[in-house]
């Protein structure tokens, strides 16, 4: 005899046994009670909920000789041969070897006749909303006002495709994912009746790997006892056969990322590649992991954690434990890296990493760099926050204080002339410039929190202080003057002409230059332009072909007017030509755009906090992100 897959052997056959269903049992058993069946269900939800087996539980419900009942006897003509799929009056059709008219056609002449044996004719299309169309339209009548000797039963992965006009006529049933705490019991129960011996964290692991389905869940076990053989399923067996990242490793990685330790982040992920863990999944998991973090560092509630967080009692105080920000970075507890708002640090750039990794050729790579990358991440603090503790110390060194409370205190801090800007050696803080992640590092005898700043600064070089300067008012002292900068940038701002007088120009010079070129250009139209893009629309697609071969040369010429890099892109406009004043509607369009940009990077640098800011620390306004 063949061997029968548990999926199938401990296939649900009573609404009570349907697990994580219990919305759906209780609607449809109430409904055989009361005498108050749909003639057309829709059952939809994720693989392996237990959409086909509703069905088949309906159908024996309807259809036993003691019926219509919540409970079939499971023992009858009818019951049985529904259980063993040969019920001639139970018609299961797979909607996705019969999608077209003929099929609904020959299933509406089917409908016509009274069942064979069973007190109902039941039809259980499955993957419905793979028929077309024109098959949808031909059963809506049918569907619609069907014989009273007749049910509908469709299940469907993907509800989204089904036409409103069928949603309309069937009573619509949503199934869940179950949970991994009632998966893993629902595991633990057919182990027990299989009398193997397991181990609950790797029925666990099994049940997160199955993601809510009760099938994968079962054909994943069923991996794991045929390697196990006659042995006890432990969780790193099954992290072995399944390739997983079981929740040791991944808390071993979060230890590591929260001590900074580059080279055993790097160590935890190598050993993981060799045991043969795929790399999708581990980053997964770890995204996952900081989730958790996250959420743990912010509730404080057990009962709430525990709903919000998938995880064991013990695996819940390890998380509270690597999370709790009045922890000492000692003793097991959290270095600074994993406090404050750097939980959301480490989820961006770790969101960042598994997405790219999806598509790179050498994720291994990618995801390498990311763990370094979190070894350096910093919490983030507003910028508001940090110039007001810059302030209070400012004001304790010009009143002979001496750095304030948890700072470093002696000559180098005191009895020194206050300056608006402190010199290399003053123990107040210093600012490096911003790191590509927006987050600048502050050091010195305070080392402020890392802030988001409103626009990413750069170091000037120091300005020299004259030796008379020591007995100069602080506010006299030599800065880079914020006025300055805005002078300057206004200057850049009054010599840029608009984009259409800029095109114009690229256009004539390109025409001296390159008159083949120039001649292509005079058939575009201009689809969009602005200081970084310049989108043209050609009406015959060889012209598009002719301005891909020479897309260089136009962008060199746009470079050279523009001031930086412009990107060329050329479309085909098929139709007529766009009038000129249509193309001048756009244009317009494009330099207001361009307008309103400049007044919104002009009302940023003229922002109290950022001039306050480059008073502060002596930096000038590098790029203006909006």
């Amino acid at each position: 005899m063949s061997y029968l897959v548990l999926a199938r052997k401990y296939r649900p056959q009573r609404f009570s046994e349907l697990v994580g269903q219990e919305h759906v049992a209780r609607t449809l058993s109430n409904a055989i009670d009361q005498n108050r069946v749909h003639h057309a269900f829709l059952f939809t939800g994720a693989r392996g909920v237990g959409k086909t087996s509703a069905a088949r539980i309906l159908a024996k419900s309807l259809c036993c000789v003691q019926g219509p009942t919540i409970n079939p006897c499971g023992v009858c003509d009818p019951c049985q041969e529904i259980t063993s799929g040969r019920s001639v009056d139970i018609v299961e059709i797979d909607g996705a070897s019969n999608t077209g008219v003929d099929d609904v056609r020959t299933l509406r002449e089917g409908v016509r006749y009274l069942p064979a044996k069973t007190r109902l004719k039941v039809y259980i299309i499955d993957e419905v909303h793979m028929l077309s169309t024109s098959a949808f339209n031909a059963l809506l009548k049918t569907l619609e006002e069907p014989p009273p000797h007749v049910v509908f039963i469709f299940a469907t992965t993907e509800v989204h495709k089904i036409p409103t006009t069928i949603l309309s006529r069937c009573q619509r049933y949503d199934f869940k994912l179950i949970p991994t705490t009632r998966l893993v019991s629902h595991l633990e129960s057919i182990l027990a009746s299989e009398a193997i011996e397991f181990e609950p964290s790797a029925l666990r692991l099994v049940a997160r790997q199955a993601a809510g389905s009760v099938r994968d869940g079962l054909s994943l076990l069923d991996q794991v006892i045929a390697y196990v053989g006659a042995g006890r399923i432990e969780a790193a067996v099954v992290s072995e056969v399944l390739g997983v990242a079981d929740r040791a490793l991944l808390m071993d990685l979060a230890r590591a990322v929260s001590a900074r330790e580059v080279g055993s982040s790097l160590r935890i992920l190598a050993a993981a590649v060799d045991r043969g863990v795929d790399l999708a999944s581990l980053a997964r998991g770890f995204l996952g992991l900081i989730r958790d973090l996250e959420v743990a560092s912010r509730v404080s509630d057990p009962g709430t954690l525990e709903q919000l967080i998938d995880a064991t009692t013990d695996e819940l105080a390890e998380l509270r434990r690597l999370a709790d920000p009045q922890a000492s970075g000692e003793g097991g507890g959290p270095s600074p890296a994993l406090r404050g708002d750097v939980f959301s640090v480490l989820f961006d750039r770790w969101a960042r990493a598994v997405d790219e990794s999806a598509r790179a050729t050498a994720p291994r790579l990618l995801l390498e760099m990311a763990l370094v990358d979190l070894c350096q991440a910093e919490p983030l603090e507003p910028l508001g926050d940090l110039l007001e503790r810059l302030e209070t110390l400012e004001g304790r060194l010009r009143s002979g204080g001496g750095a304030p409370a948890g700072g470093r205190s002696g000559p180098s801090a005191v009895g020194r002339p206050p300056t608006d800007r402190p010199s290399p050696g003053d123990a107040s803080p210093k600012m490096r410039a911003s790191n590509d992640h927006g987050a600048p590092e502050a050091r010195g005898s305070e080392q402020p929190p890392r802030v988001v700043p409103v626009a990413r600064v750069e170091t000037s070089s120091p300005v020299a202080k004259p030796a008379s300067s020591a007995t100069e008012s602080p506010r006299q002292a030599p800065s880079i003057s914020a006025s300055a900068v805005h002078a300057s940038a206004d200057q850049a701002v009054s010599v840029q002409a608009s984009p259409s007088e800029l095109w114009r120009r690229v256009r004539q010079e390109l025409e001296r230059r390159r008159p083949r070129v120039g001649a292509l250009l005079a058939n575009a139209n201009v689809l969009e332009v602005d200081g970084f893009k310049l989108v043209l629309g050609f009406s015959d697609r060889s012209d598009v072909d002719a301005a891909e071969r020479v897309r260089a040369d136009i962008e060199l010429a746009l470079a050279a007017e523009w001031g930086t890099a412009v990107r060329f892109v050329s479309k085909h406009e098929a139709g007529a030509k766009i009038p000129a004043v249509i193309r001048a509607e756009l244009i317009d369009e494009a330099e207001t755009r361009t307008a309103d940009r400049r007044r919104r990077e002009e009302e940023a640098r003229q922002h109290p906090l950022v001039q306050k800011a480059q008073d502060l620390f002596g930096v000038g306004i590098r790029e203006i992100k909006i």
